[in-house]
């Protein structure tokens, strides 16, 4: 009987059951954390990699340095023909010598922006994943608090234009579209009987247990008035619509297989551009039948996680998505 996996990273998890799959020996070199192990194949354990949270090793360093840029990723994409959302980038005050990039820094670069298209804008960090410190300001006061909230934990702070949508998600192993899903936000519907927790449980079993509560304390969108044990009134509606969609919030997803041709050559037309070889794409559009030229790239990941699919029911779809990786990344035929 095969033993039961050490505390492993929620991140690891997923790729560590499948390296068990393909017969891996599977080490814990950071007990405390979980986010350090090595892979070892083979009777002589000759086949092995270490393994640092959910990074991609597949990657090479200037690819993953790249792909986190946002900033830098948007440049190199608009330069390849791709539609890119419109921005500004606010450096935080005192970063860099005062005499150096002083056009971009502080709130007037995200000033300019708002003057010329108007609100809502998005802001996020440069550089970040799993949808932290984004937020949407509707208005003057917001842009300024927004821009000032991803300067305590990035240097810069991009503002960009709101792209209408939905939001498609598409992750690659070189040329092998690994799994992809179209995402949508979370709304519920009261019956005047049952709890938001039970509402929300039966849209989703992610949205239940400590964590889940602790994340929603910090869930801008979710009325603070209003606990899990609250009841709708019947037909009372509770809608998280926002340009911001991800799995780590109120959003839920839905797979998007097959895949149609013409996007498949439009992600593969990207990974080259940035030289990736596992990549995550984040793409904007009024439907999947538009096509790839009506989207707009939001971001590249390289390193994409599935532990969220996995967990929204499609275990076996993510698993054989990480079999795939891990044969890559220990250089097993497949």
């Amino acid at each position: 009987m095969t033993p039961p996996l050490p505390p492993f990273s929620p991140i690891l998890e997923i790729r560590l059951e499948a390296a068990r799959r393909l017969g891996c020996e599977v080490e814990l070199l950071d007990p405390e954390t979980g986010y350090l192990v090595e892979l070892r194949h083979g009777a002589d354990g000759s086949r092995r990699r270490v393994l640092q949270g959910g990074i991609s090793p597949l990657n090479d360093a200037m690819a993953f340095l790249l792909a986190g840029d946002k900033h830098h990723t948007a440049h190199l994409l608009h330069r390849a023909g791709f539609r890119v959302p419109r921005g500004a980038r606010c450096l935080k005050p005192g970063w860099f010598p005062e005499e150096e990039f002083s056009h971009h820094t502080g709130l007037e670069p995200a000033q300019q922006l708002a003057t010329e298209l108007g609100f809502p804008l998005v802001v996020k960090p440069n550089r970040g994943s799993r949808g932290k410190a984004i937020s949407v300001a509707h208005d003057a006061a917001t842009l300024e608090a927004a821009v000032r909230d991803v300067w305590q934990r990035d240097y810069l702070a991009l503002v960009q234009e709101v792209i209408p949508g939905i939001d498609v998600r598409l992750d690659f192993l070189d040329d092998d579209y690994l799994l992809g899903y179209a995402r949508r936000p979370v709304r519920l519907v009261g019956d005047g009987e049952h709890t938001l927790g039970v509402l929300l449980q039966r849209e989703d079993q992610r949205f239940a247990g400590p964590e889940f509560e602790q994340r929603l304390a910090h869930e801008p969108l979710w009325p603070r008035e209003l606990g899990l044990d609250a009841v709708l009134p019947e037909g009372e509606v509770l809608d998280f619509a926002t340009p911001i969609l991800n799995l780590n919030r109120l959003c839920l997803a839905e797979p998007v297989q097959p895949l149609p041709a013409p996007w498949r050559a439009a992600a593969q037309r990207i990974a080259k551009v940035l030289n990736l070889r596992h990549y995550g794409i984040d793409f904007k559009v009024e439907s999947l039948a538009a096509g790839p030229e009506a989207a707009t790239v939001i971001e590249v990941n390289a390193s994409p996680s599935v532990v969220q699919m996995a967990r929204m029911g499609h275990r076996e779809r993510a698993l054989a998505a990480e079999e795939k990786v891990v044969r890559a990344i220990l250089g097993l035929p497949g």
